[in-house]
């Protein structure tokens, strides 16, 4: 149940007014009180604040103490409600999944500055209503309660307009979310820790039920970000980063510097990452905006009632929704007040996103942010408690109140078929941007790109192609691609044009068998064409492109519309080839070159993307230097050790000892660990297998200097214990 909150100049008095559904409005008369609008607070009892500046500095920065806060959350309470109209309120929910409170208005000074008030710290006397609810009297039920803004569109929105924009304005995400994570800085900075909370979201999301398309962007700048949105066309983008308020009170988001750039010119206003959103032609469904103050409140000056002054004066986040023009910005934008604490802040994003993307039910915004706030502030040691106030959510008036972000069922289908295909991998796969990439170019089918090809320097080592193209399968499977996987090929791999023939009918078979199709009624052509002592290699591929056609007209016909395979369209591919090893196929191998070209497995059809892995012994240099040099529809990259030019082994190692096995600790970097942890970690690591290994978690234990043992999975796990009934109480939560 969404109840709004707006204020209104009453010929001269200040009023609140709060509004639910069924008609139910009631006005309190209110005051400001500190200079700057700092605090709000009921009109009888603004004489007896005390000092309200001291207290908001003091929540603002996150250094409340919980006796602070609950004074300051209690004034805003008695502000806006009071014990007899907030009963009325929580009696109206109790039959409803969730109580959610809509701070609105953008029209005056009033509005600007009540968006900037922290809403979240609300306390009806008794305990902080945002991350623990509020009990019922009549009912006994503990009510869940959410606080959102609403940045109207309409200068004709505000106090009295329609409590509810029509739901038909807002349409879930119908695909597996496309999330493009925008980091100002290298993954590896501990000053922002932006790896430790990608890696979190990742393996939430993978491991624990829900799915997403994920693109990520280091060290973006303007020009960059906005390539990236026109070619990745994301659903969601994630800013991890720094957020900065200025000496003129307006707050920025750090993006990475341009060449020629002064110092502090990479922070970008709202009004200026919305034009990165018009110059790429594409607006996000959302914005989750990990950075500092990026909620807060701006100068609190808006000018001399110019409505554009008003405007630049509303936080960052609620300016990116209320947009540059009458269209309005991004609908949806999560964003974090004050200078919030890493943990809290990942702590509340990977509770957010893996409540977004649970695949057991479809999970409103509403209750997500619920989930997340709860999960920063049960069991928070070791950082200030008034954190999980700090996300904050907004909304364009055009969003309704139970807004479900993502329809899952994409989502299940995707994850149950990664499963089944045997694509999933242990640890949590890291690193090789450089293929995911191309592999992104590849499936969307756009650049014509449709060879990849991972070349390792000796026939040795083993460098991880066989995870490698298993991760690329999983993506594959969530762009709405058929993968068929030939590995695992370190021994017995198809030497002869017969035996790549056996393979290829093997994993098509098993293929089928996954997607519940039967055997095909004619057998396998490319069995048949093998067989044939007079046939090709351009024979066999026309042979094994029959039989993948067969699969994909099958799967068409079968699968429901709202499959992933079934929203492909014009010359995108359907299906992709992983190949392992092609170095040790001997004949079989140079069949496979000879069949590869401008549309991937030849000859001339819709587009049969391959992806092969090997080393670079004779057949494959010769491929790639000669026959490949210089084409454009094929991308040879090397497969050696994780790059140390771009920390990409530090990624690596840092990714595993924050997703470690579950006998072992969690380690981060400190936000202040010296540079040098990374090279010896680096030193420490350089003879050892390339994926983590025993040692790898000693050297974690004894370099405290610069790591500290993480507390999120402690946090997670203690608010799981609690997430159903509320911390503390006999009252039962509404489910």
């Amino acid at each position: 149940m969404r109840v709004l909150v707006d204020i209104a100049d009453r010929d001269g008095e200040l009023v609140v007014i709060v509004t639910a559904p069924g008609g139910l409005t009631a006005e309190r008369p209110v005051a400001w009180t500190g200079a700057g609008k700092r605090l709000l607070a009921a009109k009888e009892a603004a004489a007896t604040m005390g000092d309200p500046v001291a207290l908001a500095d003091a929540v603002e920065a996150g250094q409340a103490s919980d006796a602070q806060l609950a004074r300051y959350g209690q004034a805003l309470f008695e502000a806006a409600f009071g014990a007899q109209l907030w009963q009325r309120l929580l009696a109206q929910a109790a039959g409803q999944p969730y109580l959610e409170l809509a701070i609105r208005g953008t029209a005056t000074d009033d509005d600007v500055a009540l968006h900037a008030l922290r809403w979240e710290a609300l306390h009806d006397g008794t305990r902080p209503v945002a991350a623990q609810g509020s009990d019922c009297a009549a009912s006994g039920i503990r009510v869940p309660v959410g606080i959102v803004r609403i940045i109207p569109l309409s200068p004709a929105a505000g106090a009295g307009a329609p409590a509810l924009a029509p739901a038909a304005q807002w349409v879930p995400i119908a695909r597996i979310p496309r999330v493009l994570f925008a980091i100002g800085s290298r993954l590896t900075d501990p000053k922002v820790r932006p790896g430790a909370e990608f890696m979190g979201i990742m393996r939430h999301l993978e491991r624990d039920g829900g799915s997403i398309y994920p693109s990520v962007l280091q060290e973006a700048t303007r020009p960059v970000l906005a390539h990236a949105l026109a070619a990745f066309r994301p659903d969601v983008v994630h800013f991890i980063g720094h957020g900065r308020r200025f000496p003129d009170g307006s707050v920025k988001l750090q993006l990475h510097p341009e060449p020629g750039m002064k110092p502090g010119e990479e922070y970008v206003t709202a009004g200026q990452l919305l034009d990165v959103f018009g110059e790429a032609g594409h607006m996000p469904a959302m914005v989750l905006l990990s950075a500092c103050q990026t909620a807060s409140g701006g100068s609190g000056d808006s000018g001399d009632g110019d409505p554009e002054d008003r405007v630049n004066a509303l936080p960052f986040a609620a300016r990116l929704v209320a947009g540059n023009g009458a269209a309005g910005g991004v609908p949806v934008v999560v964003a974090m007040a004050g200078d919030i604490s890493d943990t809290a802040s990942r702590v509340f994003t990977r509770a957010l996103t893996a409540a977004i993307g649970d695949v057991d039910e479809d999970v409103p915004l509403a209750r997500a942010v619920m989930r997340g706030r709860r999960a920063a502030f049960h069991n928070r040691p070791g950082y200030a408690s008034s954190h999980w106030i700090m996300p904050t959510v907004f909304l364009a008036d055009t969003v309704p109140g139970d807004l479900r972000l993502v329809d899952t069922a994409p989502l299940v289908t995707a994850r149950k078929r990664v499963q089944r295909l045997g694509l999933a991998v242990d640890p949590v796969f890291c690193g090789r941007a450089d293929f995911v990439t191309a592999m992104d170019r590849l499936l969307d089918g756009d650049d014509k790109l449709n060879v990849i090809l991972g070349y390792t320097p000796t026939p040795y080592g083993s460098y991880g192609g066989e995870r490698l193209l298993r991760e690329l399968g999983a993506r594959a499977v969530r762009a709405g691609v058929v993968p068929v996987l030939l590995a695992p090929f370190d021994v017995k791999p198809p030497t002869t044009r017969v035996m790549l023939a056996r393979e290829v009918a093997k994993c098509l078979r098993f293929v089928r068998g996954k997607f519940g199709l039967p055997a095909p009624a004619g057998g396998s052509r490319a069995m048949a064409v093998a067989a044939d002592d007079g046939a090709d290699a351009v024979d066999l591929a026309a042979a094994i492109r029959a039989d993948l056609g067969d699969l994909v007209a099958e799967l068409n016909a079968r699968l429901p519309e709202t499959d992933p395979v079934r929203s492909r369209h014009g010359d995108q591919p359907r299906a992709v080839l992983l190949c392992h090893r092609v170095d040790g196929w001997d004949e079989a191998g140079y069949d496979l070159l000879d069949m590869l070209g401008p549309v991937g497995l030849e000859p001339d059809a819709p587009p049969l993307p391959v992806v092969l892995t090997g080393a670079d012994t004779d057949a494959i240099r010769e491929a790639r230097l000669t026959r490949w040099s210089g084409k454009t529809w094929v991308k040879p990259m090397p497969l050696g050790r994780f790059s140390s030019d771009d920390d990409e082994d530090v990624l690596a190692y840092q990714w595993w000892l924050l997703n470690p096995p579950e006998d072992q600790p969690v380690y981060a970097p400190k936000r202040d660990a010296p540079d040098d942890w990374q090279e010896l970690l680096r030193a420490s690591m350089e003879d050892r297998p390339l994926y983590p290994d025993l040692h790898l978690y000693k050297w974690a234990q004894k370099a405290r200097y610069f790591l500290t043992s993480d507390t999120d999975n402690a946090l997670l796990a203690g608010y799981a214990q609690v997430q159903g009934g509320g911390a503390g109480g006999a009252a039962v939560e509404a489910p």
